[in-house]
């Protein structure tokens, strides 16, 4: 499957996009990775991820609820604290794997956080992986109204496995 590239940012697929990703981080100064999860994506997806990257930067995991009710301010701020405890800067990277909740959750986080850090989305599901990691739609549940929060920000790159 070829590439698809925008002005922005590129689509990359299978083992590809594998490549493509780790040549990315290889290419950067980051300080720090962190890759935010739901509990579902740790448990069946994080162990696959782990072993396609190839990097002595630093890694750490956040793990967040599964489930559009967790899609609120409320797990932003979590994560967010998060990340401050765990020693983001502004030129740390996050990798967001997961479904629509996590691409839309992390990628607003990674807009705000410290004015903006680089992220990169990995769809889990083949919805995600059509729409909600794409595009640059970020943002959160305001209660009953859905993705009522956010920015339109896309991250650099869009990893798409199919196995996923």
């Amino acid at each position: 499957m070829n590439s698809i590239e925008t002005k922005i940012y590129s689509v990359h697929f299978n083992a590809k996009a594998y490549t493509e990703l780790n040549n990315y981080i290889k290419h950067n100064t980051f300080s720090k990775i962190f890759i935010l999860v739901d509990t579902n994506t740790h448990e069946h997806c994080l162990v696959k991820f782990m072993a396609q990257l190839e990097t002595k930067i630093a890694i750490e995991v956040i793990e967040i609820d599964a489930g559009e009710q967790h899609k609120t301010i409320e797990t932003c701020v979590g994560v967010w604290n998060a990340l401050s405890d765990l020693g983001a800067d502004r030129k740390s990277l996050m990798l967001n794997l997961g479904g629509g909740v996590v691409t839309d959750l992390g990628g607003f986080v990674a807009c705000t956080f410290k004015r903006g850090i680089k992220y990169i989305n990995i769809p889990t599901s083949l919805l995600a992986m059509v729409d909600a990691s794409v595009g640059g739609k970020t943002g959160v549940d305001l209660g009953a109204l859905k993705n009522q929060v956010g920015v339109i920000s896309s991250g650099d790159m869009v990893i798409i496995d199919t196995s996923y």
